[in-house]
């Protein structure tokens, strides 16, 4: 027999049992290239109040953003650390009032490029056997290209060489190729930026890892409403030139 009073005591029970973070958790908008985006996050993370101005609590970005920059980064690299994040910043559009997505370089306190323009940085498909032996070829490579290899924090490698001989480099290494694109000769002199960073190589450019002729590969990105997982930031970004730009 049913009983509305005490199918209610149950509810209220296991109600009762459930986390308290739920409700604890804000929710803030983004956008990145031009899709609306709301997500929740735990206002108490460390690192995350340092990514949201007193401007942007009360206005938002242009208006439109009010997550820290540090939810749309971690919404935009899911899969790595707020460590491995360090050398990463993200690109605002202001014209379109969007975020076009991560890129490397220095960010400012609320982790957007101090720098502004078009690049930013992509997965490449199948590039995990790549990244386990990147900064044993960086070095090498860059002796070759004319490249700049950095190491940055966590492991972080980063080399910075044209587009064509990057790109090759990274297919050998297991990255997976775009389908009838002629590398060298469609790319030519075209420079890049290649990552390996968690076990994954990101190619950073103006068109992302189209512009090394790689596939890049499926982004695993928070869905709306999905919770930013928490996590500190490092603490400082030490930067080390392994092979000085000539």
């Amino acid at each position: 027999m049913f009983r509305p009073l005490a199918y209610a005591l149950a509810l209220g029970a296991i109600a009762a049992s459930l986390p308290a973070q739920a409700a604890d958790l804000t929710i803030c908008d983004t956008s990145i290239r031009g899709e609306a985006l709301r997500f929740a996050y735990d206002p108490e993370v460390p690192g995350l109040k340092d990514s949201l101005s007193l401007r942007e609590k009360l206005y938002g970005h242009a208006g439109a953003i009010t997550c820290p920059g540090l939810v749309t980064l971690r919404a935009l690299t899911p899969d790595l650390t707020d460590a491995e994040r360090g050398p990463f910043c993200l690109q605002w559009d202001g014209k379109a009032r969007t975020y076009l997505g991560a890129d490397l370089g220095p960010r400012d306190g609320w982790l957007t490029c101090r720098t502004a323009r078009r690049s930013f940085c992509q997965k490449v498909n199948k590039s995990r056997d790549a990244a386990a032996v990147w900064g044993r070829t960086a070095a090498d490579l860059a002796v070759q290209a004319g490249s700049e290899t950095v190491l940055h924090a966590a492991g972080v490698v980063s080399v910075k060489g044209p587009a064509a001989v990057i790109g090759e480099k990274l297919v050998g290494l297991g990255a997976t190729a775009l389908a009838g694109s002629g590398g060298t000769v469609v790319l030519g002199a075209a420079v890049v930026t290649a990552v390996a960073v968690g076990g994954a190589v990101y190619v950073c450019s103006d068109t992302g890892a189209e512009a090394a002729a790689l596939e890049s590969a499926p982004q695993p990105r928070l869905l709306p409403g999905e919770v930013a997982p928490g996590a500190d930031l490092p603490v400082g970004e030490p930067v080390i030139t392994v092979t000085p730009l000539p």
